[in-house]
């Protein structure tokens, strides 16, 4: 039997959100490896999980690891922005030991699987789907064997040889809890944004997959949704209690207000059983999918906090992302939101295709007027899978294939160029523009009353004067730059 390593790669939160942002930036649960790890395990399969990013562990850490526990499988996941990082690592653990598969997985493989393949040349196998069975069947059979296992890609007489895609599990029950035992679950925090006061905050996933068409996200392949069971939930919920001492907890769906049933027997069981006592919760939401007794029942249920993909202020580009929501439905939703006395923590997006400097502020400007508690403005980045990005490298917009650079927070990292700018606009201004769409929503009197408020310790206090500084530094920093097209101080 061969044994394997799950590895997630070690991209840093200064890697990730640059300089001045990582103070505010969170290390999750790799559940995705943990999932795979947990049925490994069901299946008798040893294996193990090295979490480089919540470790602070180098390439060489790694690898020094892997081989001093003599691995046969290495599988590494990993998202866009890591490929170079990856494609280090991959080597290097090849280098290490010829006969050690290196085996890639994650959302990156999943769009591009052969092209991954192509870049990667030191990997053995790419795969493209979910990774529970087949990474059990990788770890059963021989390479002469792999021709038979779905959702692969691999070489094979110097061919890429695909196989056909792996349906996905529909009975998500049939997949153990992730194997949190396997993790240093002691070293993740979340954002600030995402937890209720200092209590540890586990993540649990719920359900898989997402019906809708949102042109700039990967899932827009409309996939059908699949929920664990209200039982397994339950019991998961409560072994987070029992094992981790979790107060409150981030449920992880991709949109789990979706199937009405589901969550208000979700609800009803988190009431009768007292969990809704024991902890609170946060999730994400679609605008369209809520109303107010579903929201009462959800705030009865121990739920504080929502997070909407709000995206856009402008309609015009709602309706081309097809987001399928207006502004006033926006606008009621949210006011629905907080008067049921849950918190909302607001998506928005910059540099959407076509969006014109105009609409840009009417998306700061909104968020303005929407008052959300927490505002995340992101610049957009066409990642590989989705629509936004097949319409775009057709039209021959896409400015660089540099994979490193397909991070949405990379005008905090002052990066020369970018994967996506709309025509007439420039990488300047919309790295000047997402610093101060951040600037303008939480450098206001009643934001910074309403943070003052919440503050229960010393760390919150110097979170948030952390956060006042790199804002304010923003603003001296841009007050004398000077280029062409240059945002003007006021609209």
């Amino acid at each position: 039997m061969k044994s394997v390593v799950l590895v997630n790669p070690p991209l840093q939160l200064a890697d990730r959100y640059g300089k001045d942002m990582k103070h505010f930036g969170g290390v999750s649960e790799p559940l995705g490896l943990g999932y795979i790890a947990g049925f490994l395990e069901q299946e008798g399969v040893p294996v193990r999980i090295i979490d480089s990013q919540a470790e602070c562990m180098g390439i060489d850490d790694i690898v020094d690891d892997i081989v001093s526990h003599g691995d046969d499988i290495v599988g590494i996941t990993f998202l866009t922005p890591m490929f170079s990082m990856v494609k280090a690592l991959s080597e290097r653990v090849k280098a290490s030991d010829l006969s050690r598969l290196v085996v890639l997985g994650g959302a990156h493989c999943i769009s591009l699987p052969e092209r991954t393949l192509e870049e990667i040349p030191c990997a053995d196998i790419v795969c493209h789907g979910e990774g529970e069975f087949t990474m059990e069947e990788i770890a059963r059979k021989d390479i002469s064997e792999w021709g038979e296992i779905e959702g692969l890609c691999f070489r094979r007489d110097g061919e890429v040889v695909k196989t056909p895609q792996r349906k996905t599990e529909k009975d998500l029950d049939v997949i153990p809890y992730p194997a949190r035992h396997l993790l240093p679950m002691e070293k993740y925090r979340l954002t600030a944004s995402r937890v209720s006061g200092s209590g540890y905050c586990p993540t649990i996933v719920v359900a898989r997959g997402c019906p809708f068409h949102c042109t700039f996200c990967s899932l827009s392949r409309g996939l059908k949704l699949r929920t664990h069971s209200v039982g397994r939930i339950i019991a998961e919920v409560q072994h987070l209690i029992d094992t981790y001492g979790a107060e409150q907890i981030n449920i992880e769906a991709d949109t789990l207000t979706i199937n009405r049933r589901f969550l208000v027997a979700l609800c009803e069981a988190f009431i009768e059983s007292g969990i809704s006592k024991k902890v609170q919760w946060t999730c994400e939401s679609r605008i369209d999918s809520v109303d107010e007794e579903l929201l009462t029942l959800m705030k009865t249920a121990g739920c504080w906090q929502v997070s909407y993909g709000i995206e856009a202020g402008s309609q015009r580009l709602l309706a081309l992302i097809k987001k399928k929501t207006t502004l006033k439905q926006i606008e009621d939703v949210c006011a629905l939101t907080k008067r049921m006395g849950i918190t909302i923590r607001g998506f928005f997006m910059l540099g959407l295709p076509t969006e014109t400097r105009e609409e840009s502020f009417e998306t700061i400007n909104f968020a303005k007027k929407l008052d959300p508690t927490w505002a995340q403005f992101t610049v957009t980045v066409p990642y590989p899978g989705t629509p936004m990005y097949d319409e775009l490298a057709a039209a021959g917009e896409i400015r660089t294939y540099d994979w490193d650079k397909y991070n949405t927070w990379w005008g905090w990292k002052d990066e020369e160029d970018a994967p996506y700018v709309p025509q007439g606009r420039t990488v300047k201004e919309l790295q000047v523009l997402q610093k101060r769409a951040l600037r303008e929503f939480y450098l206001r009197p009643t934001v910074f009353w309403r943070f003052l408020m919440r503050t229960r310790s010393l760390y919150d206090f110097g979170k948030y004067a952390k956060g006042v500084w790199v804002l304010t530094k923003t603003w001296f920093s841009e007050a004398s730059l000077q280029y062409p097209g240059a945002l003007p101080w006021r609209k």
